[in-house]
């Protein structure tokens, strides 16, 4: 031991307060200051747990004050009862054991995300050199007083600032034994010509939106009021109908905030599932974001900084120590990683997950009145990853950066004609399977006999921008911008409304909260801002944003023959009783393949490579072998129904070659509706 301390040099600070200062500084460093980054930047995470960002300034000075005087106490009976000689190995080996883990931990996260195995290797050589520090240098102290100065600098000049999101405004409920649930759906980027006909009757290819219109209210020209999720769906949540008008500063905010949610959740049990937002709440849970009825701080701060160390624990340590801390599904998340979420709702998965928070919100407070969220993102663009980010479409399909789309190249155009089919099929196949989704949701409030009591919004962020020959994110004439993005889809079905109705007048989502709210028998704040409700006109409109990080070129429309981006081969599936996306299909998987399809005659199977244990398949059959007219079929393995095959429009330069997206697998059968 004595021959250890030697090579190593004499022991010159032989101050426990500093070694602890030492460790605590290291911390802070590599863990405190990463996870106040990510929550100093998240309002909604202060507005969630009713805590103001001072507070937790307090909070966490505290905290670090109490870790620091309990290591310098372990480090101050270790020196009384060891020799100096057994204290210096004990104190440099905790200092080199914790260096090395943060250090392993952090090089892992950034430097050697690639290569996970060396962050470890190169860690040793930094734990090393920050113990020989410690044990040289009393210098503990000051490094650990900056660090900790740079840690709640965000979070207290963003308290000083101020923050729209850190109260939320009481809204003056009427008492109402027999108060309605809400259920707000946004499907991502859903066109209004994809669903509606000229007439603005939904198309068959949606049944279970064409049974809801029937007694729904259609707003036949609702626009949305931005081109950019990240700015329309707030907009929604904080009933904003001009974004250009409320200026980038007002927006920022906004984007950080969730609306009317904090101030309705006082008397609803919240479901919010999106990708940008995903919180669970009972009534008496939702206390703590608005709620006159908690009034018991501490449990407030003990859950906060329960969540805080759940932030910090997942953002500084790499895999497997950071799945040691709860992730915050089932509590609150509005960070746009997305994970699993994106995945979820490429694969149709996202409407059992908002069933799920309905069933658990149901039994938390049964009879409770459920404010239900669901941001599905199944019709956005087809995706190219799984649930877990791993690739299913390889080059064969490839995803642009400047494209919004599969299938185009840098100026919007779609680069062959076969991805021009492929990409549009699997566009308005994904919308036929939020419909299916939706038949799903309603069945479930159907059987909870909440359905007559609720009211029901169906609606857009935005359209998407995917015409005959392109795909742009901004069309080329203003007709097709209306028609395309800002032109959206939106259904109100009131409590116990049994009659269908239509406005043609003008009207915007931004409108939607003041509705819901009125419908909940609330009367809103003057603080909270809100646009008019639908029953009502805008002063200015319609307004949409095309924005791209900022709020940018405001456009006014003034009313233009619409084009229709759609041909009856887009939609064309197997059978009425199965209008199936791709891969998706409840009432055909996991069982042998029905009568009425024959097997196809194959003339190549190509089941491109991919990381995923979902696997992109590119079949060409026979000539002749299918009615070219139907362009949807069945995929099988081993005589099981895995999903299905998108057979190329007759318009397109390969009529006869198809495309699937099935579980991976030794073999595959292509099958074809019988004539």
């Amino acid at each position: 031991m004595s021959d250890l301390t030697a090579r190593l040099g004499e022991r010159r600070n032989t101050s426990p307060y500093d070694s602890a200062s030492w460790l605590l500084a290291l911390v802070v460093l590599a863990v405190v200051i990463p996870a106040n980054d990510k929550i100093a930047a998240n309002e909604v995470f202060f507005s969630a747990h009713g805590v103001s960002k001072i507070a937790w300034v307090l909070m966490l000075t505290v905290v670090l004050v109490a870790l620091w005087l309990l290591l310098a106490g372990v480090l101050t009976v270790l020196k009384k009862r060891l020799q100096s000689a057994p204290y210096d190995v004990a104190a440099s080996a905790i200092m080199f054991v914790v260096a090395w883990f943060l250090a392993g931990n952090a090089l892992t996260q950034t430097v050697f995300s690639g290569a996970p195995a060396l962050g470890p290797i190169i860690g040793l050589v930094f734990a090393a050199g920050v113990m020989l520090l410690a044990r040289r240098f009393t210098m503990g102290s000051p490094l650990f007083v900056f660090a900790s100065i740079a840690a709640v600098a965000p979070l207290a000049l963003s308290a000083f600032a101020g923050s729209a999101a850190e109260a939320a405004p009481p809204l003056a409920f009427a008492p109402d034994p027999q108060r309605p649930s809400i259920m707000w759906i946004v499907s991502d980027e859903l066109q209004y010509p994809l669903v509606f006909d000229k007439a603005g009757a939904i198309r068959a290819e949606f049944p279970n939106l064409r049974a809801l219109q029937a007694n729904s209210t259609t707003y036949t020209h609702a626009y949305s009021t931005a081109n950019y999720t990240d700015y329309a769906v707030p907009s929604m949540l904080a009933g904003i109908s001009d974004v250009e008008a409320e200026g980038p500063e007002r927006m920022q905010e906004v984007r950080a905030n969730i609306g009317i949610v904090p101030s309705i959740a006082s008397e609803y049990s919240v479901v919010m599932e999106s990708p940008m937002f995903r919180f669970e709440c009972d009534a008496n849970e939702c206390a703590s974001i608005g709620s006159a009825r908690d009034t018991n701080v501490v449990s407030q701060l003990l859950g906060f900084a329960a969540d805080a160390a759940a932030i910090a624990g997942r953002t500084a340590l790499a895999h497997p120590f950071s799945a040691a801390f709860p992730s915050f599904d089932g509590k609150w998340r509005d960070f746009w990683a997305g994970g699993d979420e994106f995945g979820d709702n490429a694969e149709g998965n996202s409407v059992s997950k908002a069933i799920a928070g309905l069933r658990s919100a149901e039994q938390a407070a049964p009879g409770a009145p459920i404010f239900g969220f669901w941001h599905t993102i199944r019709t956005h663009a087809p995706w190219n990853v799984d649930r877990e980010g791993k690739v299913i479409y390889p080059s064969r399909l490839p995803i642009v950066d400047d494209a919004h789309m599969v299938g185009s190249n840098k100026a919007g155009n779609y680069s062959t004609p076969e991805l021009q089919s492929i990409e549009r099929r699997l566009y308005a196949n994904s919308a036929i399977d939020f419909d299916r989704q939706l038949g799903q949701l309603i069945a479930e409030l159907k059987a909870t006999e909440r359905y007559d009591n609720t009211i029901i919004v169906v609606t857009s962020d935005h359209g998407a921008t995917i015409s005959v020959t392109a795909d742009r994110r901004v069309g080329d004439t203003l007709e097709q911008r209306w028609a395309e993005v800002a032109h959206v889809p939106l259904m109100v079905k009131d409590p116990n409304q049994v009659e269908p109705a239509t406005v043609v007048a003008p009207r915007s989502t931004g409108q939607i909260a003041s509705s819901v709210l009125t419908a909940a028998g609330a009367t809103p704040s003057p603080k909270l801002a809100l646009s008019p409700d639908l029953s009502k006109d805008l002063p200015r409109g319609p307004v949409f944003a095309t924005v791209g990080g900022g709020v940018m070129t405001p456009w006014v429309y003034e009313g233009v023959v619409e084009p229709d981006p759609w041909l009856p081969e887009d939609l064309t599936h197997p059978s009425p009783d199965h209008p199936f996306a791709i891969g998706i299909d409840q009432a055909l998987l996991a069982g042998p393949v029905p009568a009425g399809w024959q097997q196809v005659d194959l003339a190549a199977v190509d089941a491109l490579n991919g990381e995923s244990t979902q696997q992109l398949v590119v079949v060409e059959r026979q000539p002749g072998a299918c009615d070219p007219g139907v362009t949807t079929g069945l995929v099988s393995s081993g005589g099981v129904v895995t999903g299905s095959v998108l057979w190329q429009s007759a318009s397109s330069n390969a009529p006869d070659r198809g495309w699937a997206i099935v579980p991976k697998a030794e073999s595959y059968e292509f099958w074809c509706r019988s004539a």
